[in-house]
């Protein structure tokens, strides 16, 4: 299997500055796009129209559709399987419908299904070829889509090698523990079973193992010291990335801000000041520990302000979120462009990049 770990952010080469820490992991985020034109007699696009509504076929349209999708017409293959899957609610029809719109060549179909087989969890093979096959034919969402896929496979255990795995792993088999923990964590989602078995792992002294886990206590705020001691389990373990991870966890406290630092602050980012908006990103993620709201909008200003730390921190965070892995390659490029040594490594651990 392949081995994905956390990333954790980085400090500013400022002392006195430091870094958003990471979010906990790639999170597989596979959904429907539902959106699309209402159509009328014509075949003419008309207004959109909410709900169900906007996808409904008279028995008159499906006729004249029917023929036309089964010799190769994708957008009314794509119509059908809408009509059946929300006016309908037949989910045989409605993938015998997308699978044909798919093969004709039609993008969104192409999309739509390749999240139908990743959300099962049973077909990713035939789910990345299909959200490849959209990313080739134009669809702007098609790679964030597929990098997840390939995230979840690198995962993927089968019922058989699940059982194999927790056997072993309840034997002290550290390694058998961490392949679950990814499991839980990629494709089941489960948090309470990624816990579980990322402990076991971290206990039998798996170093990338001991390196997630000091990560999510990090993340909590409150376990610091938890999370210094399996950081520093994980550096005597050879984790490349768990010393960085200690200074940040050991410079916490010096996020903290007054009332009239804050306004003054303020006042330079909303001027252009990236180091400042910087500075309020770190105040607002571990003061406030609204790491997703104002801490985020800060980062990204920093960001987008040109600097290299936050414009590196950014696409940490976009990778963990696990559904902005584009976005989180563009950044990691800016901030290796603008000197980030770091920067380029990084880039390498993003999936399908």
């Amino acid at each position: 299997m392949a081995h994905i770990q956390a990333t954790t952010m980085k400090q500013a080469r400022n002392p006195s500055l430091h870094a958003v820490p990471a979010v906990l992991a790639l999170a597989i985020s596979l959904s429907h796009l539902t959106e699309c034109l209402g159509m009328d007699n014509s075949n003419t696009p008309a207004a959109p129209i909410s709900g169900a509504s906007s996808y409904f076929l008279t028995p008159e349209q499906q006729a004249a559709l029917a023929p036309n999708a089964e010799a190769g017409d994708a957008e009314a293959a794509f119509r059908l399987s809408n009509y059946h899957g929300f006016v309908r609610r037949d989910q045989e029809q409605q993938m015998r419908w997308l699978q044909l719109a798919a093969k004709s060549g039609h993008a969104v179909a192409q999309y739509n299904l390749a999240s139908d087989l990743s959300t099962r969890g049973k077909n990713l093979a035939e789910a990345a070829h299909w959200a490849d096959e959209a990313r080739k034919n134009g669809n702007a969402d098609a790679q964030r889509l597929l990098a997840a896929i390939r995230a979840a496979q690198s995962a993927m255990l089968t019922p058989e090698e699940q059982a194999a795995a927790a056997a072993k792993a309840e034997a002290g088999d550290a390694g058998a523990a961490f392949r679950l923990s990814r499991y839980y964590n990629f494709v089941n989602q489960d948090r309470v079973q990624t816990r579980k078995w990322r402990k076991l792992a971290a206990e039998g002294g798996h170093a990338s193992a001991q390196y997630d886990l000091a990560v999510a206590l990090y993340m909590d705020g409150e376990q610091l010291a938890q999370a210094t001691h399996w950081a520093t389990e994980a550096r005597k373990n050879g984790d490349m990335d768990a010393g960085r991870l200690l200074h940040e966890i050991e410079a916490l406290q010096s996020a903290a801000l007054g009332a009239q630092e804050q306004a003054v602050l303020v006042a330079k980012a909303e001027s252009g000041d990236s180091e400042a908006a910087f500075r309020l990103s770190k105040y607002h993620h571990f003061v406030h520990q609204d790491g997703r709201g104002r801490g985020r909008r800060w980062l990204r200003r920093a960001a987008e302000g040109g600097h290299p730390v936050a414009q590196y921190n950014l696409a940490v965070v976009l990778q963990m979120d696990g559904a902005f892995l584009a976005e989180a390659a563009r950044w990691a490029r800016e901030a290796l462009k603008n000197g980030d040594a770091d920067a380029g490594r990084l880039l390498q651990k993003i999936p399908g990049q």
